[in-house]
């Protein structure tokens, strides 16, 4: 193909579950399935920070994810969750105003970020980010199927596993000095595909 394949691997297995798949499950599912995908959202966040890094870089550095403060601050969050940990008013509800600012912010930095992204190379593209879509679904009804998972949680699995390809694939390709231009193509290609993909999905999902 001309170029490494994990250059093609971080944007099939990574999906933007945040920027685009977190305000269409808050439409769709209420709060319920909001927290859900919230849930979905870090699992996914914390895999693409760990292993994806690993899939850009391991060959430079292995212990490169050792360096990100992501991950300690998602295991954090879950142990201070399990635990039941008293969280002081004043930090809980700051946090809270950061999370009802977190879902346009995302929208508009997913417009922004796309504005500034050019096809090159159409054809494989549009091939890996719609592998993206199909790939996801495929996986997230197996994650469903295999869990015999029901209701509202089954719904928010296979449509953020549906989503395109996450735009973080970009930056961290950037980062890592990969073909980011071409990361880059992909993750737009597979935005223009999930235009048609999502609504379909979100349609049966609801039926």
């Amino acid at each position: 193909m001309g170029l490494p394949i994990k250059v093609y691997l971080s944007p099939i297995l990574f999906a933007n579950t945040g920027n685009m798949g977190l305000p269409l499950i808050l439409f769709a599912f209420g709060e319920t399935g909001f927290y859900i995908g919230i849930l979905y959202m870090v699992s996914t966040t914390v895999l693409h920070y760990s292993v994806g890094i690993m899939i850009l870089n391991y060959d430079k550095s292995p212990l490169e994810i050792f360096k990100l403060p992501l991950i300690y601050s998602a295991i954090l969050g879950l142990l201070i969750s399990v635990a039941e940990i008293q969280v002081p008013i004043a930090i809980d509800r700051a946090v809270h105003l950061l999370g009802e600012a977190s879902i346009p912010s995302m929208i508009f930095a997913l417009g922004y970020k796309l504005s500034e992204v050019h096809l090159n190379k159409v054809g494989r593209s549009f091939l890996f980010g719609g592998m993206r879509v199909l790939v996801g679904v495929m996986a997230g009804l197996l994650v469903v199927w295999i869990l015999k998972l029901e209701g509202v949680v089954a719904q928010v699995i296979i449509l953020q596993s549906a989503m395109p390809p996450a735009v973080f694939n970009f930056v961290l390709a950037e980062k890592y000095n990969q073909d980011s231009k071409t990361v880059a193509s992909i993750i737009l290609a597979g935005t223009i595909i999930s235009i048609l993909t999502t609504p379909i999905i979100l349609a049966f999902l609801l039926n």
